[in-house]
């Protein structure tokens, strides 16, 4: 058993670890309506951090729930000025931080069994 979480450990801890190089991020969305393809189209623009979606508040609902369903790196906000009330998803580095901790907790794990 001991052997076998070494070498998973050491496996982890050799993958490359780097932020992203861009504004690109995965969102693999399960929905395809035309709100949805707008977010993908958002997520893959390498240059873009910043969507705004103005609609209906159902409308927004589903684009957030399909952002929860797929945890795309976006932080959410509802911009409550003029009517319809705009959704503001901002990209962020969610799954490269989760990973830096997830590596920090390898090293300490791996540390602890090989000695």
């Amino acid at each position: 058993m001991r052997s076998a979480c070494l070498a998973h450990l050491r496996s982890r801890v050799a993958e490359p670890l780097e932020p992203p190089r861009d504004w690109t991020r995965a969102g693999a969305l399960v929905c395809n309506c035309a709100h949805c393809s707008e977010l993908s189209h958002f997520l893959s623009d390498p240059e873009s951090q910043v969507w705004t979606f103005k609609a209906a508040e159902s409308k927004r609902r589903h684009v957030e729930d399909s952002i929860r369903r797929s945890h795309c790196d976006l932080d959410l906000s509802t911009h409550r000025q003029g009517r319809p009330y705009s959704l503001v998803c901002t990209k962020n580095q969610a799954s490269y931080e989760r990973r830096v901790q997830q590596r920090k907790k390898d090293l300490k794990d791996l540390a602890r069994l090989q000695s």
